[in-house]
């Protein structure tokens, strides 16, 4: 059968619009479901932004792909199970995962403690970590810090955008060196470039023997605070913060997180 011009023309006009219909069927997103029941939530997983910080963010790589552990994102994987909200980590460093918290490229954080400036564009959630003692590893020709005044005349290596403690990290008599992982801090020390390293204990514990370093602590050390989960206050999973909340305080009820922890320092 031979068409006509003009039946040409109708059937390619209908075609056109049948296929668009098809395609913006194919973009569109999938409504949110409930949550809280274990299911999927929505088909794209909410990025939880995390740095190397063993043992409690434990990042491995082979080949192109990476491995997620550490007792934060074991914790955090559990919650995901629990109430069914989907959840994929990225590596970045610790600077740049502020960054993305602000920006709203990111929607999660772990283990980040309180500040004002962090507060303006992170919900902290009220489900804290156990807070963590700071110590100072010393270099081995380095005499010890007894008291603050002794950090004046030293180079102290600390994590780019880390808050520690007052008045330290606003304290410009105490010269500070920047560094993008502590790794490279115990590094600095063994040469003697740096006199001191301000950690977070348990993580330096970990890396120091995982390094084959044996620094001694100086007597100086600072008590812990509490360390959180944020959320970026431009993200939709602010939605749902009340069932990680809940998650989270039944998980402290049970002592997963300690249990945890014990794990990664035998």
């Amino acid at each position: 059968m031979s068409w006509s011009l003009l039946q040409r023309k109708i059937f390619m006009a209908v075609l056109t619009v049948v296929l668009s219909g098809w395609a913006a069927l194919a973009g569109a997103e999938e409504p949110d479901a409930d949550i809280g029941s274990g299911d999927s939530i929505r088909e794209r997983p909410y990025v939880v932004v995390v740095n190397n910080a063993p043992p409690f963010r434990l990042i491995e790589a082979w080949d192109d792909k990476s491995g997620y552990s550490g007792a934060y994102i074991d914790t955090v994987n559990e919650i995901s199970r629990r109430t069914g909200l989907p959840l994929e980590f990225r590596n970045v460093p610790f600077a740049r995962a502020l960054a993305m918290m602000q920006a709203g490229r990111a929607d999660m954080m772990l283990g980040p403690t309180w500040s004002i400036e962090r507060a303006d564009f992170m919900y902290y959630l009220n489900a804290a970590f156990p807070a963590e003692a700071k110590v100072f590893y010393l270099a081995p020709n380095s005499s010890d810090i007894t008291r603050y005044r002794d950090l004046l005349n030293r180079e102290i290596g600390v994590l780019r955008s880390a808050r520690y403690f007052d008045p330290f990290d606003d304290d410009d008599r105490i010269s500070k060196y920047k560094l993008d992982r502590y790794e490279a801090g115990f590094k600095m020390l063994s040469r003697g470039r740096l006199d001191a390293l301000i950690i977070p204990e348990r993580q330096g514990r970990f890396l120091s023997r995982d390094m084959g370093f044996n620094f001694r602590t100086a007597s100086f050390r600072i008590p812990g605070l509490p360390s959180f989960i944020t959320v970026s206050r431009n993200s939709r999973l602010l939605e749902h913060k009340e069932v990680i909340e809940k998650a989270m305080t039944e998980l402290n009820a049970e002592g997963f997180f300690q249990r945890l922890i014990s794990t990664y320092l035998e």
